[in-house]
């Protein structure tokens, strides 16, 4: 389920594992995060990153070539993963950068510079969303890439000041997502799914909104009717693998 954030202020949480999205409700929290308690048979599977680097500072962007990104046209507009995809460790967490889909640029915690696609959404999503949850300067990243009101957003960031992260925790627990799907996409917003490997063989499906906003996608708290929670489940199928 997701989160509000009185939900997230109000628990202890493990962070045995995270996945991205913004929650509907009266209150919008920042990230999806599953805490199932302290017995050891619970906790989710770690899978590697293969190549996974460790990035200096906040990230380094990849040359970006525009002629890989992809148009409507495309038969795989919907379904194609971003091109050229790699792996650096920002803050000890995996996060994905495309040679064609962004980011563009990092300034301090805030990557951004996403293509204006469905792949350059999905981007958006795992970026965000885990700068969001880890990075110690959760604050910028709020600041300049949520699509919400002013409100929301500073119930967003009080939630998650409450709720300092443990260094140990982050590099046992975060996980890289293995996949996505497209639930709804417009010229000015989306709704999609991140798969996360779970406990035995299962997945978890964590649900993304996002806006294209002053020229770039932000997190957002309006879904798409589309985009239903999902359930764990071992199977991929209808998934692009990232």
């Amino acid at each position: 389920m997701a989160l509000t954030t009185k939900e997230f202020a109000g628990r202890t949480l493990d962070w045995r594992w995270l996945a991205a999205g913004i929650a509907v409700g009266v209150l919008v929290a920042a990230v999806w995060i599953v805490s199932r308690g302290s017995d050891t048979d619970d906790q989710p599977q770690q899978v590697a990153v293969p190549g996974a680097t460790q990035a200096a500072g906040k990230g380094s962007v990849l040359p970006q070539q525009p002629a890989l990104i992809r148009t409507p046209a495309d038969p795989l507009w919907l379904t194609g993963a971003p091109h050229d995809i790699s792996w650096q460790r920002v803050d000890g967490v995996p996060l994905p950068f495309s040679s064609s889909d962004g980011p563009a640029q990092i300034r301090g915690a805030v990557a951004s510079g996403y293509s204006h696609t469905p792949q350059g959404a999905v981007m958006a999503a795992a970026q965000i969303s885990f700068r969001l949850a880890w990075s110690p300067d959760f604050t910028d990243v709020v600041n300049a890439q949520t699509a919400v009101d002013q409100q929301t957003r500073q119930q967003l960031i009080d939630a998650r000041s409450a709720n300092p992260l443990d260094a140990a925790l982050i590099g046992q627990y975060a996980s890289a997502p293995a996949a996505f799907k497209i639930a709804d996409y417009t010229d000015t917003a989306v709704s999609l799914w991140l798969a996360f490997p779970g406990q035995g063989g299962q997945f978890r499906f964590a649900r993304a909104a996002l806006a294209w906003v002053d020229g770039d996608w932000k997190y957002s708290d309006q879904f798409s009717p589309m985009a239903t929670d999902l359930p764990d489940s071992p199977s991929l199928d209808g998934f692009t693998r990232i």
